[in-house]
C-alpha cells in the first residue's frame, strides 16, 4: 500500500466531486487514520464514538449521513454491526493501484514506441508483429474492462447491502436518540412545575408570616413607655392604658389591618382624636347656641 499515491489519487477524486462537505473529508480522514493503525488491511473494525471524536463531528444524526453518503458515492464499503458489543466493519477504495495501472501503460507504450522506431531488416514482417501486438493489446484491454465492470457491479451490490444494514442500525440509533431527548425534555418539564408550585407555596408562606408576624423592624413597646410618652404629652396613664390595650388586642395594627411602623405617631393621632372629642362635647342639661334649644332651668313664676 502506497499511501501518498492513495491521498494522491483522493484529492484528485476531491477536486471534481463537489458533494463532498468538511464533514465528509473530516470522517473519511479519520477512517484513513483507522485503517492506517490496521495496516492498511482490506476490512478493518471501528467504534462510532471515537470516529465521532476523531472527525469533531458531535452530532449522531450527521455521521450517519456522512458515512452512508461516503458509502454511496464509492469512497468506502461500510458493514453495520447488529451487536451493540462489537464494531462496524469498514473498506476503504485503494487509489494507489489504478496510479500504478496509469503508469505501467505509459511505460509499456514508450517501450512499443522505441521498437518500432528502431530499425528493420523487414518492415512488413514488424508491421505485422506490432499489429498483432495491438490486437492482443486491445483484446487484453477489452478483457480487463469487462472485469472491471464486473468487480464494479459486484462492489455495488456490497454497497447497497452495506447502505441497507447502516441505513437500520442508525435509524434504530436516531430513533433511541430523540426518544431519549424527549423523555429528558419531560423530565425537565416536570422538574420545573413541581419547582414553580414549590415557590409558589414558599412565597404564599412567607406572605402569611409577614402579614401575621409584627415587621422585624417595629418593637412592641412596654406599657410603663407608653405611660411616660401619654405623661409627657399632658395626658392621663388611663388614656395610656386605653391605647396600650387597644392596640395589643389588634396585634399592634391599624383600622385598614396595616402593621404599624411607628406607635408613637399612632399615640399621637390618638391624643389628638381623644382632645378633639373632648372640645366637641357639652356639659349635661347646658343650653345651646342652636335656635331649637331651650332653657332647662326655666322659672315658670316670671311674666311672659
Amino acid at each position: 500500500m502506497n499511501y501518498i499515491r492513495h491521498l494522491s489519487g483522493f484529492f484528485i477524486r476531491l477536486a471534481e466531486d463537489q458533494r463532498m462537505t468538511p464533514y465528509h473529508i473530516s470522517l473519511y480522514f479519520a477512517l484513513f487514520q483507522q485503517w492506517n493503525v490496521e495496516r492498511f488491511g482490506d476490512w478493518f473494525v471501528i467504534s462510532r464514538s471515537e470516529m465521532m471524536h476523531l472527525s469533531r463531528i458531535g452530532s449522531a444524526n450527521t455521521y450517519a449521513r456522512c458515512m452512508k453518503e461516503l458509502s454511496d458515492w464509492g469512497y468506502i464499503m461500510y458493514t453495520a454491526s447488529s451487536n451493540l458489543h462489537s464494531g462496524s466493519r469498514v473498506s476503504c477504495t485503494r487509489y494507489d493501484t489504478a496510479t500504478d495501472i496509469a503508469r505501467n501503460t505509459s511505460t509499456d507504450t514508450g517501450n512499443d514506441t522505441g521498437r518500432n522506431t528502431g530499425t528493420s531488416s523487414n518492415p512488413k514482417s514488424d508491421t505485422r508483429s506490432d499489429t498483432a501486438s495491438d490486437t492482443g493489446v486491445t483484446a487484453n484491454t477489452e478483457t480487463d474492462t469487462g472485469r472491471s465492470t464486473a468487480s464494479e457491479k459486484k462492489g455495488a451490490a456490497s454497497i447497497k447491502t452495506d447502505t441497507g444494514c447502516d441505513t437500520g442500525s442508525d435509524t434504530l440509533l436516531i430513533n433511541s436518540l430523540n426518544k431519549n431527548k424527549q423523555e429528558e425534555k419531560s423530565v425537565r418539564g416536570n422538574q420545573k412545575l413541581d419547582f414553580d408550585e414549590n415557590e409558589k407555596k414558599q412565597k404564599r408562606l412567607r406572605t402569611t408570616n409577614s402579614e401575621n408576624l409584627p415587621d422585624e423592624k417595629f418593637q412592641i413597646p412596654d406599657l410603663s413607655e407608653v405611660e411616660q410618652f401619654f405623661e409627657q404629652n399632658q395626658f392621663s396613664r388611663s388614656e395610656a392604658q386605653k391605647f396600650y390595650a387597644h392596640y395589643q388586642s389588634s396585634g399592634w395594627k391599624t383600622g385598614d389591618m396595616k402593621k404599624i411602623i411607628s406607635w408613637q405617631a399612632v399615640a399621637r393621632k390618638w391624643m389628638n382624636n381623644t382632645q378633639s372629642f373632648k372640645t366637641d362635647e357639652r356639659e349635661f342639661n347646658q343650653v345651646g347656641t342652636s335656635k331649637h334649644s331651650v332653657t332647662v332651668n326655666k322659672n315658670y313664676a316670671e311674666p311672659l
